[in-house]
C-alpha cells in the first residue's frame, strides 16, 4: 500500500484489479479504514496521484502542512 501525506492527513491507496482503493491511515496503530467517497480514476498512474489528491484537497493545505507526500 503506497501512503501518502495529503495536508496533513494520512491516506492509503492500493490497486486492486484495475481500480485504485483509497483507506484512511492511522500510522500509529497501523489501521487502514476504507474510504468509498474518494475516488482515483482507474486510468491513473501511480506516479500522477500526488498530483490528483494535492489538485483535489488544495483547500486542505496550510502553512504548517502545504503539500502532498508519499511517505510509504
Amino acid at each position: 500500500m503506497m501512503i501518502y501525506k495529503v495536508f496533513g492527513r494520512y491516506l492509503g491507496v492500493k490497486r486492486e484489479g484495475r481500480s485504485w482503493l483509497v483507506f484512511r491511515v492511522d500510522l500509529t496503530e497501523q489501521k487502514f479504514s476504507r474510504l468509498y467517497d474518494i475516488v482515483i480514476p482507474d486510468d491513473m498512474t501511480e506516479e500522477e496521484i500526488s498530483g490528483w489528491f494535492s489538485d483535489i484537497f488544495h483547500e486542505a493545505a496550510t502553512a504548517r502542512n502545504p503539500d502532498v507526500k508519499r511517505v510509504e
